[in-house]
């Protein structure tokens, strides 16, 4: 049976976190990731908070370490500061027709960024987002992504992976499964698959010690003509070093019976 395996993360940019980058210790985490990648036998990888800089530029590097096709769209930050960060979608099949969308503007912008992936199972369109951390935000940012996703994808398959800064109780989020006038409702991968898990992707720490513990990153199947069923959807780090403060979501799908 022929299967896809999606995989979507946070990657954790390390311009904005320090203004002097240790390029060994990104490297050492940008291998873990590789790694997990590898393990999990990925054939589209939707990236956020993908950092471009001096020391390296992460999407890039990550396509000739997995020899993927790659597309990217910058975020924030750009060539006068000498360091950005953006969102990047890696394939192991043909990428065309790439996209991109303003979600929110102002001084951190939220991009979304699309294209088109030619695989085993027939055209499906990909996209990856990271939303606003401001709750009012980052439910006018979901409403447009929703209706960009309609209005770009047609009749074919999507599959939306990002960090949306909400957890799934949110209005918004739960929101989604619902049908709307621009096409049927999205289907949450991973709680399709496992409709009891806790599913936590992200924890805040402070001083040492776990204050909160919130599932932030989705896979979300928008359903097309051309059937697709999610055969498993879990969340992974990668082993001995992690790769960032965020899970990576990791969804196999499989044409429709």
């Amino acid at each position: 049976m022929t299967q896809l395996t999606v995989l979507s993360a946070n990657l954790k940019n390390p311009y904005f976190s320090s203004w002097r980058v240790d390029r060994s210790a990104l490297l050492a985490r940008l291998e873990a990731f590789a790694r997990l990648a590898e393990g999990a036998a990925a054939d589209i990888v939707l990236c956020q908070e993908v950092g471009r800089g001096q020391a390296l530029r992460v999407d890039e590097w990550l396509a000739g370490r997995l020899g993927l096709a790659a597309v990217y769209a910058r975020a924030n930050g750009g060539p006068r500061l000498g360091r950005e960060e953006g969102l990047a979608i890696l394939s192991r099949y043909p990428l065309r027709d790439r996209r991109e969308t303003l979600l929110a503007g102002g001084l951190w912008r939220r991009p979304a960024l699309g294209a088109v992936a030619e695989t085993p199972l027939g055209e499906i369109t990909v996209y990856t987002a990271h939303l606003s951390l401001r709750p009012r935000r980052d439910r006018r940012g979901v409403a447009r992504l929703r209706a960009w996703v309609e209005a770009t994808t047609g009749a074919r398959p999507a599959l939306i992976g990002g960090d949306f800064n909400a957890g799934e109780d949110a209005p918004h989020i739960a929101a989604l499964g619902a049908p709307s006038t621009g096409g049927p409702g999205w289907i949450d991968a991973f709680r399709a698959a496992n409709p009891a898990a806790e599913g936590a992707t992200h924890e805040l720490r402070l001083l040492g010690w776990a204050v909160r513990r919130r599932r932030l990153d989705y896979l979300f199947l928008r359903p097309g003509t051309q059937q697709l069923r999610i055969a498993t959807c879990e969340h992974i780090t990668s082993p001995g070093a992690s790769f960032s403060d965020h899970l990576a979501v990791v969804g196999r799908l499989t044409g429709g019976d």
